[in-house]
Parts: C-alpha cells; structure tokens; sequence
C-alpha cells in the first residue's frame, strides 16, 4: 500500500515522520533521525546528507549549505547579496541563465542548478530513505514551510516537490506543525489552549499563535523573519572566536594566514573550524564552557601554532542576546497586529534547535513570565511529526483517535502578509495580513487609455523592512472597446495553500470574465517577464500608429494563448514556442513603417521561410507558400488575392522560431561590421540551431537561440517602443 509521510525541510536539517498508529521518526539509510541539508558532488555523484557534509573539508566550492535560504529567491534580493559575499558560503550564487532578476541559480560542478532542483536532490534521499524503512512506496507528503515564506517561496517548495515525483498534501507551516504535535501529545479531547509557537530554526524564525480547541487548530497570525536563524548566530560566533584567536597568539592578520594555506589546507581547517565551533555553540547549552582544539597553522613568524581557547557561556550570549532580543520584538509585533495581550496565551512552545539556547528560555521568561514557557520534549523533531500526523489525517487510511486521545478535525489558516497589486503609478492592498484563509476579495480599477487591450496583473507581497517583493503576474486582455476609466473588476482567491487565482472582466459585462494565469515556475517567468520587460520598456518612446496597433495585437494573441495554457504547465515547452514569438513581435515591430502593412509583412517572411529554411517547414509548405505568393503577386481577381493572402499569414503565423532565427542571421552580418569575432559567432550558432532543429532537437535549439538572441540584441537595427498603457488606475 502506498504511503504518505511528513517532511520537515530545515534549512540545516531534515526529518521525515510517519503515522500510522501512532507517530514515529523515519530514520534515514544512515540511521539517524536528522539528515542534514546538504549537496555536494563527488566526481559525476550527486550526494546528500552527511556524507555530502563531509565534502567541506576537500571541496567546500561544491558542497551547498542552506539552499532553503534561496528557494524563491531573487539574485537582487539583500540576502541573496549577503550569501554571495558571505566567507561563510564558499559555493556560487549567481543570475539564473535566460532567467530574470526574480531568480537565482546555485554552481555545482561548473552547472547551474536552481534552489528547486538542489532542494528536490534533499527530497529525493527522504523519500528513498522513508521507502526503504516503510517497504512501500511513498506518493504522498505534507512538507513544512517557515510560517512566513512568501507566496513565491512556497511555489519554489512545490515545484521542488514535483521534480521529486511527491505530491504534496499540504504546505504546513513549520509552527502550526508543532503546535499539532504539541497538542496531540498533551491535550485530551474537550481540552482549549491558545499557544504562541516560537520556532527558531537552523535558517528561520517563526511565530504562529493558535487556538486548539477540541482538534481544531486555527491560525491567529503569524510572523516571523525567514533571514533570521541560527546559521547567523553560528556565523557571529565564527567571527568572535577567531578575534580570540587572534588576541591570545598575538596574531595581526589571522583572516590572511587563512588565506595563505594552501587550497587542501584551507578547506580542511575551514571545515573543521565550521564544526568545532558548532559543537561549541551545542556544549554551551550545557555547559558553562567550551574547549576549542584544532590544528592551526604557522603564524607571521613562521611559527607552527595549534588552537587551544575556551570560550564561556556569557561569552557567547553576548553575542546571542541582539538576536533573541530581535525574536522579541517579532512576538510584541504579531501581538500587536493580531490584537492578543499576552495574558492571552496560555503557553509559548519552543521548538527548532536554535531554541535549546538557554538564554532564550532565560530571556523569554523574564519578559513573559516562566510559567508560560514550554519547552518542547523534541525540538528538532516535533515539526516532523505534527506534519507527519497531518499526513495521516489527509490520506485514505485515516483512523479514527483512541478513546481520550485528540484528533486533529480541521486547521484554520491566516494569511502572512499584506498582498498588493501594481497599479499605473501606486501599489494597491488587496489582501491584509492575518485574514483568515481562504479568501476572496473584488477590485474595481480603471482602464488608463481609450480602447486599452492589455492589462498586466502584478502580485507583490511586504516583506522585512517594509519592502514590497514581486511574487508573480499574468496578462489579460479586453476584447471590448472601452473608453478611458472605464471599469474591471479583478477577482483575487487566496487558496489555503495561500496560492493565487485571478479573474478579470469588464464591470458592464461577468460574462466575459477571463482566468489569468499567473508565472509559477521557469520557463512561465521567463516569458511573461520577457513579454513585461519588453512592453514596459516601450512605453516610454515614440511609435507610429502601425507598430502600435501590430504589436498590441500580436501581444494579445500571444497572451490569449498563454492563458489557454492552464495553471499547472508552468514548465511546458509550449512556453519557449511563446517567448520567441514574443521577441518576434518586437523585432517586426523595428521593420513597420506606416507604408508597410502586414500584408507586406506576410510576404516578406514567407519568402524567408521558402528561402532560407525549406528543410524545416517541410516541401508541402514551402510549395504551398510559393503558390500562394504566386497568386498574390500575379492573380487579377481581387478576392483570390485577398483568400490567399490570408492563408500565407496563417502559414507565416505557425513559424515566429524561425522568423527570430533568421533575425539571428541578420544580426550576425550586423555584428560582422563592428566585431568581426560577434559576427562569426553569431553565425555559427545561427547554423547550431538550424541543425539541432532538424535532428529535433528542441531544448538544445531554444537554449542556443536565447543565447544568440543576448548576443544579437547589441547589434541589432534599433529599438521600438510601444505608446498607450498595460496598467490599471484606482
């Protein structure tokens, strides 16, 4: 029988937990309760857990620590550049290749990999391993996510989910999951507690304050700060403890000696002096005292040195005490925004390993009072199994509980942060922070242009600082035509899985509404940003009035056509057919003047096609074309010409892939004026992707033809912009 698990997916370590009559920890093929989450590469082997960890001390540029801390993530975002700069993360971070600034990719073994695809290499061994303790085969997860994950970073999790082959039950926030484990563990059916769950994890810092009311679980609110764990409080410690080295052996540079070691040493003391110093931080919980011992190096004098210091407890909570006293000021703030006065709260629950620290419990108990804080039995695993007993309760087999134990009925959710649209010149709420889950809101915006025929729908969310955050957008387009500030109304649905659906119409006219779909995955975010970028930046220059009616209709077939597409092909093919249709548009649009009209055009690309490309679109095409341009050139009867023109834009229409290659070819003879070695490239990578293209080759010829087009762009013939709107206004 198959089975479902719960997946804790910690950004330092990973647990997987199975129910069945009661709840267990899945060890995993090494035995052992946590997995870390790790990727290396060892020669062509992916490796994860462990023995991936073990590679920081040979090869600490393809070991990937915390990817959990990019998933969804932006190469601009600020704590994507922290990483980047970090010592403390040897491997590269850098833009995705054909992607956007909205997203970030990994280097292992000189490729790029997205946080998705490294994130599902974690799943994949707990699934294998969780497959190999049960017998069975596992189809079926609920996976956690930090209590405050953006709309964005939560698709990243499903997507990595997807590439594994799971599918994912439900998204569960890390808190409300111990709060389930929580509550099954210590309350009996009847019982009523109101428990605010202080989740300090490896990479975050979670808040969730729930009512659990005879198995029923609801959210009050949520909060939290996803850049706030205890991979910093490691980092802080790295750096006071390398001071002390530096002060006790009279060391002046000690960060260049480091430097100076030869690649094998450096990486071997780096990789020890990461896990000494973790060691420290978990004695210290302890003890009172902690002894670093280690190899050292030669110091400036060329003296041979081993390390030998022992750091103190009120040592490291000085360092500790500014991020606890942050976690604070988060509890006071969701207090606030949910309207609870801690007398309220019946508890406050620690959990995630961070919270072993005795100076939180300190710290939190001289604030809230003692009585109320509660220290989870399994801190590191108690996320694990309230997904787990979820899990459960969301397949086939579900059991009804054993007389006096509590059964989790149902789990009310809240939104976790305030959603905006993007309007013309402002940004509009439409969703408040801690509203309960699911939700449904209607705005009436208005048109910006007489007749305006695409309207672009941009989601953001406010994120630390107060910073608004792209997490996705979709086009419609307005088959009526309306006048300037006439009405649409958007209809937003923030599902459970705080997942958005759109929905757009004229206010005059429901029946016409249309469903948007939204950017979810890579290939989708690339085109619709293709499709943004291009038409924002064209906005802003001047056009004839031909290149802005060819372009505003050929943007709105490509968009009709992405919105037949559906919600669940984020990562279709189809979207690359799309794309170079679009840069088309915008490369014919250069070649429009107002004496030039589309039947011209038609003519103009069919005898590319015949000429250039006869093998591709096959000889019953290319004779049918060569027809067809007979009768439009030669035929008197006007209606025969008009027939036949209309068939050759059809045909011309089904090849927008080979009209941009062929604008490759002419970028090449461009370039061969300016840069003789551009030109030649260009022009052999032009003849790469004809032969990939006729061994059918597709992903191979859509990745040489963005390539070539970045290339081609700087010599092409000049730009074009686009006059009228593709926003609304209040």
């Amino acid at each position: 029988m198959k089975k479902a698990i719960g997946i804790d997916l910690g950004t330092s370590n990973s647990v997987i937990a199975f129910k069945d009559t009661s709840v267990k920890i899945i060890r995993n093929k090494e035995n052992e309760e946590l997995t870390r989450s790790c990727i290396g590469l060892r020669k062509d082997e992916i490796l994860v857990g462990r023995t991936a960890y073990q590679l920081l001390k040979t090869d600490p540029i393809n070991t990937i620590l915390s990817v959990k801390r990019l998933m969804g993530g932006a190469i601009k975002d600020k704590m994507v550049q922290d990483m980047i700069e970090s010592p403390y993360y040897k491997f590269g971070i850098t833009t995705l290749k054909g992607g956007t600034e909205d997203a970030v990719a990994v280097i292992l073994g000189g490729k790029q990999y997205t946080p998705e695809q490294l994130s599902s290499e974690i799943l994949k061994k707990l699934k294998r391993d969780a497959e190999e303790k049960l017998g069975d085969e596992v189809t079926h997860a609920v996976i956690t996510v930090p209590a405050y994950f953006t709309e964005k970073q939560k698709n990243a999790t499903r997507i990595a989910a997807q590439l594994t082959g799971l599918k994912v039950q439900k998204l569960l926030a890390e808190p409300t999951a111990a709060a389930i484990a929580y509550g099954v563990d210590n309350l009996k059916a009847g019982d009523a507690k109101t428990v605010l769950i202080y989740d300090f994890g490896g990479g975050t810092f979670d808040l969730s304050i729930l009512n659990i009311v005879d198995g029923q679980y609801m959210e009050a609110g949520t909060g939290g700060d996803r850049w706030l764990g205890g991979d910093d409080l490691d980092r802080a410690l790295q750096v006071h403890i390398l001071k002390r080295i530096s002060a006790d052996y009279k060391i002046k540079n000690i960060d260049a000696l480091i430097e100076k070691l030869d690649q094998r040493k450096r990486y071997q003391f780096d990789a020890q002096f990461r896990d000494n110093v973790e060691n420290i931080k978990i004695q210290l919980s302890s003890s009172m005292s902690a002894q670093l011992i280690m190899d050292g190096f030669e110091d400036e004098n060329g003296e041979w040195i081993d390390f030998d210091i022992t750091i103190k407890r009120e040592e490291f909570e000085k360092l500790a005490k500014p991020f606890i006293e942050r976690s604070i000021e988060l509890i006071e703030n969701l207090l606030k925004e949910v309207g609870y006065d801690m007398s309220m709260i019946d508890n406050i629950l620690l959990v995630g390993g961070t919270s072993c620290i005795p100076l939180i419990k300190e710290m939190l108990s001289k604030k809230y009072g003692s009585e109320k804080i509660k220290v989870s039995e399994k801190p590191m695993l108690a996320i694990a199994e309230g997904a787990g007993i979820l899990s459960h309760r969301l397949g086939d087999e579900y059991e009804p509980p054993l007389d006096g134990e509590i059964a989790v009925a149902e789990i009310s959710y809240s939104t976790n942060h305030n959603y905006f649209i993007e309007l013309k010149d402002d940004y509009d709420k439409i969703i408040e922070k801690q509203l309960p889950l699911p939700c449904n809101v209607l705005r009436n915006y208005k048109t910006t242009i007489n007749n305006q025929k695409v309207v672009k729908v941009g989601i953001y969310a406010d994120v630390e600082g107060g910073e608004k955050e792209k997490q996705t957008m979709g086009f419609f387009t307005i088959e009526e035509d309306l006048p300037l500030g006439s009405d649409i109304v958007l209809d937003f649905t923030l599902g459970i899985d705080e997942v958005f659906e759109v929905k757009a119409y004229p206010r005059s006219n429901k029946s016409k509404g249309k469903n948007i779909v939204l950017a979810r995955g890579n290939k989708d975010s690339k085109t619709l940003d293709l499709l943004s970028n291009s038409l924002e930046k064209i906005l802003s220059s001047d056009y004839t009035e031909a290149q802005r009616e060819y372009v505003f209709k050929s943007a709105k077939k490509e968009i009709e056509q992405i919105n037949s597409l559906g919600t669940d092909n984020h990562d279709s093919d189809k979207w690359d057919e799309i794309g170079t249709a679009i840069f088309t548009i915008y490369e014919r649009a250069g070649e429009i003047s107002d004496s030039v009209d589309e039947d011209q055009l038609a003519i103009l690309f069919a005898t590319v096609l015949i000429n250039e490309y006869p093998d591709l679109v096959g000889s019953d095409v290319t004779n049918r074309m060569k027809s067809l341009l007979t009768i439009v050139k030669n035929d008197d009867d006007p209606v025969e010409k008009i027939q036949a023109m209309q068939k050759l834009k059809a045909i011309t229409d089904e090849y927008p892939t080979l009209i941009t290659l062929f604008t490759v070819k002419i970028s090449s003879e461009n370039a061969a004026k300016q840069n003789p070695s551009d030109g030649l490239k260009l022009l052999q990578m032009h003849d790469q992707i004809v032969n990939h293209f006729r061994n059918r080759r597709k992903e191979q010829a859509f990745e040489l033809l963005d390539e070539a087009i970045e290339i081609g762009d700087k010599y092409s013939s000049g730009g074009f912009d686009l006059g009228g709107s593709i926003h609304l206004r209040k």
